[in-house]
Formats: C-alpha cells, structure tokens, sequence
C-alpha cells in the first residue's frame, strides 16, 4: 500500500479532510480513525474484512499536527447503512 499522507498549508489536517467529504444537504454518518499510521490502516483493512466499508471509501491518511499521528474518515449517507 502506497503511503498517501497528504497536508494542506491553509487548513488543519481534519478540516482539509472534512471537506473533502462534505455530502451537501443530506444527512451522513462519520466514522473517523486517528492514530498510528500503521494501526489506521490495519483497522480500515479488518473493517474490509468483516465486511463494513471498502479500502477505497476512506480518506487518505491526513497527518495531524501530532508527530506520528494521521487520520482518516469514512462518511456515508444515512442511505448506506448496513444493519
């Protein structure tokens, strides 16, 4: 897996992530993951696994201004909930 860490100078990390994300007007749930780039990914490869989101429906791994830390954001419309 590629590392896709990404920054924006004029936003925080998050916020450049949120919007990114933005469903407009329509209700969405988040789930965000943030932590250890190593343990970010390996959790959003087990979610894969068991079937809860797809690899490719995060964000990219976004540092934050903690040293080591990233985060990444899955955001659904309440439309594609799984029960």
């Amino acid at each position: 897996m590629s590392n896709n860490l990404s920054s924006d100078t004029n936003k925080t990390p998050v916020a450049s992530v949120a919007d990114a994300l933005t469903i407009s007007g329509k209700p969405a749930n988040r789930m965000i993951l943030l932590g250890d780039p190593k343990w970010v990914k390996g959790i959003i490869h087990r979610l894969h696994s068991l079937g809860i989101a797809e690899v490719g429906s995060w964000s990219k791994l976004t540092r934050t201004r903690n040293p080591g830390e990233v985060v990444s954001i899955l955001k659904r419309s309440r439309g594609q909930e799984k029960a």
